[in-house]
């Protein structure tokens, strides 16, 4: 009998940005949002393109799948626009759908 090695995935990781003009409304942004689960992994305090200083957040939480909860984003307030960086990239790499992979020899 031989024995096959499980290797479990990796966490996988739901990440979140918005931009706030003001200290007290990323403040209560980020107490929301830290009851629903999400971590502050970084905050960046920059000139924006049309000269005005703003509080960009980046966000991360586990992922929990596909459900409904895990597709949760911050609704955009009037003063949120998107980062010029922050652009959307499709992960490369391997397919890690699954939780379980079995590892064999051919």
């Amino acid at each position: 009998m031989s024995k096959t090695p499980v290797v479990h995935a990796q966490q996988r990781w739901d990440y979140l940005y918005f931009t706030r003009k003001s200290e007290p409304s990323l403040y209560n942004e980020l107490c929301t949002l830290g009851q629903e689960g999400w971590e502050l992994v970084n905050t960046h305090y920059y000139k924006d393109a049309k000269g005005v200083m703003t509080w960009l957040a980046i966000l991360k939480r586990p992922s929990v799948g596909a459900s409904p909860s895990s597709q949760a984003r911050v609704q955009p307030s009037a003063e949120t626009e998107p980062h010029p960086e922050a652009a959307a990239h499709e992960p490369q790499g391997f397919d890690l759908s699954g939780d379980i992979f079995d590892v064999k020899k051919e």
